[in-house]
């Protein structure tokens, strides 16, 4: 399970697992808020992540970049940051 919790108006923490199992329905909950021009989402609580993780936050990324909005991602878990440089996608991640 994950889980998106609101830190203030432009900053979220997602917590518990990204994964087959999750990115959808976390998708659907991002797609549920009302998010500034600016947002960042914090994945230093996230317990697990895997290539579907990785491909949650590519999403989030084009979406943010098709509504001319900036996201970033802090607290990076070092398996999505290893996956992201093995598929040469790592600088879309890392501001």
């Amino acid at each position: 399970m994950a889980q998106i919790e609101q830190l203030d108006k432009n900053r979220y923490r997602l917590t518990g697992q990204l994964n087959f199992s999750t990115v959808t329905a976390v998708l659907t909950q991002v797609h549920a808020l009302t998010l500034e021009n600016e947002v960042s989402f914090d994945l230093s609580m996230l317990e697990n992540s895997n290539s579907a993780g990785l491909a949650l936050l590519i999403e989030l990324i084009t979406d943010a970049r098709r509504q001319n909005r900036k996201i970033t991602f802090t607290g990076l878990p070092d398996t999505l940051l290893d996956l992201a440089e093995m598929s040469n996608v790592k600088h879309l991640l890392v501001n």
